[in-house]
């Protein structure tokens, strides 16, 4: 999908309101992700507090996730893809350029004698 214009054709026609692309990762890979930050953050302790604090942690890195975090990825994935099919099609478009540049010979019967008027 990078290497074709393919994508650029999707952004085209969901700016014209003709389709919508939708950016997820599958709910258990989030909820995996959500378990390590989960593990990073919370406290090893049993007291009541810790057990508060926990609970505190965990609603807090849902509302991250949620409205921070997973946003921010989708907005990101799809400028990651939109630079790379640009690139890509940048290069091909330079490649066929030079190819068609150095192919062409220059024709010597349409070259003219310039000598500069005195």
């Amino acid at each position: 999908m990078l290497e074709t214009p393919q994508f650029l054709h999707i952004l085209a026609a969901e700016a014209e309101h003709l389709v919508t692309i939708s950016v997820f990762i599958p709910p258990e890979v989030k909820a995996d992700f959500e378990r390590k930050l989960l593990d990073a953050f919370s406290s090893d302790s049993f007291t009541e507090s810790a057990k508060a604090w926990n609970a505190e942690r965990s609603r807090v890195v849902q509302e991250v996730l949620d409205q921070h975090l997973m946003p921010a990825g989708v907005k990101w994935a799809r400028e990651y893809i939109r630079e790379e099919v640009e690139d890509c099609l940048a290069a091909k478009c330079s490649d066929q350029l030079h190819s068609v540049s150095n192919s062409q010979c220059m024709d010597t019967r349409f070259v003219a004698n310039f000598s500069p008027a005195n």
